[in-house]
């Protein structure tokens, strides 16, 4: 395996690899997801670029200042794009966790008969029926499937037998993923690089900053807070939204951690 980055002893026979589970993974959040927005709200966190671009592309592993040192909570890279260790690859997963929301009313139909979906459970159903991920590993094309043949790695699930308050694309399940029918094997330093393409059709329902749509940021959660006698609303803002890609397997080095490679001592 990795036979390209292959060492040897000092008897030219070739290491053993150490390995483990590992989830590589790397999230787009922002609070809001409309189309090309370059306001603050508008770009992805730890990245100068919005999260959905004005063609209707979210990119994955390549977010410039997001890494694992300043932002451990949305990716695990060492290095923005490019990997600081080998990779075996077995399952990729897509999450998306937005704001969960209860149902609004349609305008324009009795408000008391005909409750409207939310704005989130649209947004993830432009983005999970109706766009493709490519994935790109070693700097060779690997995955260019439907997004909805992807599924969740996880995430909120309220009442998962009514989609208006449902916040995960999938039940809480390890078959929730794509498993491959072999690893993917990739050398360390290896470029890495994921993309969500958007059809066309659903992204006037996204909207942009010009039209906005359900990709809007949130207004605020209003939260009643018991301080005795009364009761306070506090204002908070809303999660944001976000989506994250993992890829399952495991990562691979030649040296146990902390140990000094053989021949160099």
């Amino acid at each position: 395996m990795f036979g390209a980055d292959q060492q040897v002893d000092e008897n030219g026979q070739p290491l053993k690899f150490k390995a483990q589970p590992w989830i590589l993974f790397d999230s787009v959040v922002a609070r809001s997801f409309l189309l090309g927005d370059t306001s603050a709200n508008g770009l992805a966190v730890g990245s100068q670029s919005p999260a959905i671009s004005r063609a209707g592309e979210i990119t994955f592993f390549n977010g410039g200042g997001r890494n694992k040192a300043t932002m451990p909570w949305y990716t695990n890279l060492d290095l923005s794009g490019q990997l600081a260790y080998g990779l075996e690859v077995w399952q990729i997963y897509v999450m998306c966790t937005f704001p969960v929301m209860p149902p609004v009313q349609n305008q324009g139909f009795d408000f008391s008969v005909n409750p409207g979906v939310p704005g989130p459970v649209k947004l993830a159903e432009a983005i999970l029926h109706y766009s493709v991920l490519l994935l790109d590993l070693g700097q060779e094309n690997q995955i260019e499937f439907p997004l909805a043949r992807f599924g969740a790695g996880g995430g909120l699930e309220l009442n998962g037998n009514s989609v208006a308050v449902r916040g995960s694309n999938g039940v809480n399940s390890e078959a929730n993923v794509l498993k491959l029918p072999e690893p993917i094997e990739m050398p360390r330093t290896q470029n890495l690089s994921a993309k969500i393409k958007i059809a066309p059709e659903v992204q006037p329902l996204i909207g942009t900053v010009a039209a906005p749509g359900v990709g809007a940021v949130m207004s605020d959660y209003v939260y009643g807070i018991d301080s005795g006698e009364t009761v306070t609303d506090v204002e908070l803002q809303q999660v944001p939204f976000q989506i994250q890609l993992g890829l399952v397997g495991r990562r691979v080095k030649y040296t146990q951690y902390g140990q000094v490679p053989p021949g160099t001592r």
